[in-house]
């Protein structure tokens, strides 16, 4: 049974996608790719292996089969403050297991591309309008044993580039996962998401395809007493487009108490010059949890995050 669970993992890794013949600058949804919690965004934006509570369909819903309490998430950041001050970021989640059939979720990431002016031919102002991305993703996961997880989001995307009809584009997306607990420190886990169609604006012939994407992650447990408890955590990231590279996450997580969480990792994106070091920590009680991050370099410059969870 063992042999027949981890060669289903890898045969579901293995799905046959296509590279898409695309840059990454033609790619549409792609705010489905920012980190969406401050807890893995600190630890080097890190998560397909060790995502934890409501946050666990939004990097992998293969681990959703192994979460044992429903919980609730939520988070919100400035995107790219230096540019503008209307620019932010909203993901809200909710996850619940049910014993013998396994966990469902729902989940809506919001980003905000401000607002914009709208001229006419000849330059002339014709008052403002609002952008912004979207998404619905409803999520279920389950255990093929005690060892392997399974599972998959469906999500509805809706992008709005202005507030007229042919500003608007909408896709359905798909994203599948699996979470292998190998030993009960040490987990390897992969995902492949947004496998669906093009968002299609004003010529409903042409599109943008969706940014698919590949992650494959591992998490140890290097540390564990009654006091400390250390993670370390490193994923591969690479998105199926056409001039598109790996990227290398890598992060920590220390833990003193189950109440105070000090973290750090490390971005490491060649192709879009992002390479930096991210900060971040947490504080838990009883059921409650609040976490943060900070991110800076020459691209994400000064962005901090909140998140705030419970689980029940």
């Amino acid at each position: 049974m063992r042999k027949l669970s981890y060669l289903l993992m890898m045969l579901l890794l293995a799905l046959p996608v296509q590279r898409i013949q695309a840059g990454v600058g033609q790619a549409g949804g792609l705010f489905l790719q920012i980190a969406p919690d401050a807890r893995s965004t600190a630890m080097g934006e890190t998560g397909v292996a060790h995502a934890r509570g409501a946050q666990v369909p939004a990097w992998n819903p293969g681990g959703m089969g192994f979460l044992e309490n429903s919980g609730v998430s939520g988070t919100y950041f400035k995107w790219l403050p230096y540019l503008a001050d209307d620019l932010y970021y909203l993901h809200f989640s909710y996850v619940h297991p049910v014993e013998g059939i396994g966990t469902f979720g729902v989940s809506l990431p919001y980003l905000s591309l401000g607002e914009q002016q709208r001229v006419n031919a000849a330059g002339d102002s014709q008052g403002t309008f609002k952008s912004s991305d979207m998404a619905v993703s409803l999520s279920y996961g389950a255990l093929i044993n005690d060892r392997l997880g399974v599972g998959s989001n469906l999500k509805i995307i809706r992008s709005a580039l202005s507030d007229e009809d042919n500003g608007v584009g909408t896709s359905f997306a798909l994203d599948v996962g699996v979470t292998a607990r190998v030993m009960p420190r040490f987990t390897v886990a992969g995902v492949l998401q947004n496998l669906g169609t093009e968002i299609k604006y004003t010529d409903s012939n042409q599109g943008d395809p969706l940014s698919r994407n590949l992650k494959v992650g591992a998490a140890l447990t290097a540390l564990e007493d009654g006091s400390n408890s250390l993670l370390l955590a490193v994923d591969l990231n690479r998105m199926l487009l056409e001039d598109s590279g790996n990227i290398l996450n890598v992060g920590l997580e220390y833990w003193y108490q189950d109440l105070i969480a000090l973290r750090t990792g490390y971005v490491h994106d060649a192709d879009g010059d992002v390479k930096t070091p991210t900060f971040g920590g947490g504080l838990q009680w009883n059921m409650y949890r609040i976490d943060f991050s900070y991110t800076t370099s020459s691209t994400l410059q000064d962005i901090t995050k909140f998140t705030i969870s419970a689980r029940f």
